[in-house]
């Protein structure tokens, strides 16, 4: 156990924590966009990712995972996955605006469109990958105080060499995957957004077009991003990631400029 990333997991929970909600307030504070937008983007992610199809994903991936005996179908799997999981998400944004917004009056505006966007990053984040980050600090923690050969003696030799290697794993998390996580989370927020505002266009010009940019583009960087990071690094995936949020930025910036909103 090393001091240095069990340091790390704490600014790791505490950027995870602290970035969407402090770019929340600061949004709300300069644009005034009501709560209840926030809201509604933070149920459209727990009801269509995170009790429905993330569970269901990450079962089809324990399930069809040992059969992936080449990078060719590791990528067919993890286009598949991403293509699937882009379009769920985009679908229950849609599904948001469609059904949500008339209920409390909202326009389809800019503004609103980014405090919806910012409501499913936040929950996303705070909620899903920052419990996941703390249950791994937990579990590091715990391993550290302990002795990884103990556990697995029950278990038949199969399970006992599994387990121990998923805990050998855990024990020697380095102190930059935790902050890697926390970079990640914070090049989230601006694809959350973009992909929010681009579904909204869909709705407002009545186009198809709009929908199918979010669900492309969403997959795009679900299968860039770790694709890279298993071919040639985390160093690489993560430069790539922040090119790509620059990217999202502008398309924000862009959008908020098509619609004529002042701000």
């Amino acid at each position: 156990m090393r001091t240095a990333t069990i340091l790390a997991f704490v600014i790791s929970l505490l950027v995870q924590v602290s970035f969407p909600l402090a770019v929340t307030l600061y949004y709300r504070r300069r644009t005034r966009a009501p709560w209840q937008l926030f809201a509604y983007g933070a149920a459209v992610f727990a009801v269509f990712q995170l009790f429905t199809w993330l569970p269901l994903s990450a079962y089809l991936d324990v399930i069809v995972g040992p059969a992936l005996d080449s990078e060719l179908r590791a990528f067919i799997w993890l286009l598949a996955l991403a293509m699937s999981t882009s379009l769920v998400e985009e679908a229950g944004r849609w599904l948001g605006y469609r059904f949500l917004f008339p209920q409390g009056a909202f326009a389809l505006t800019w503004r609103n469109g980014v405090m919806y966007g910012l409501g499913h990053a936040a929950l996303e984040t705070m909620l899903l990958i920052a419990g996941l980050t703390f249950v791994h600090f937990l579990a590091y923690v715990a391993l550290g105080r302990l002795e990884p050969a103990v556990l697995p003696q029950s278990l038949d030799p199969d399970a006992s060499l599994a387990l121990s290697q998923a805990l050998r794993e855990i024990m020697d998390t380095s102190w930059w995957q935790p902050l890697t996580v926390a970079i990640e989370r914070v090049l989230a927020v601006p694809h959350q957004v973009a992909w929010a505002l681009l579904v909204m266009e869909s709705l407002v010009y009545r186009r198809k077009r709009w929908f199918v940019f979010a669900v492309v583009y969403h997959a795009s960087i679900a299968v860039i991003v770790p694709g890279l990071a298993r071919l040639a690094g985390f160093a690489l995936a993560e430069g790539a990631n922040l090119l790509l949020a620059l990217l999202s930025l502008w398309i924000i910036l862009r959008l908020r400029a098509l619609s004529g909103e002042e701000v």
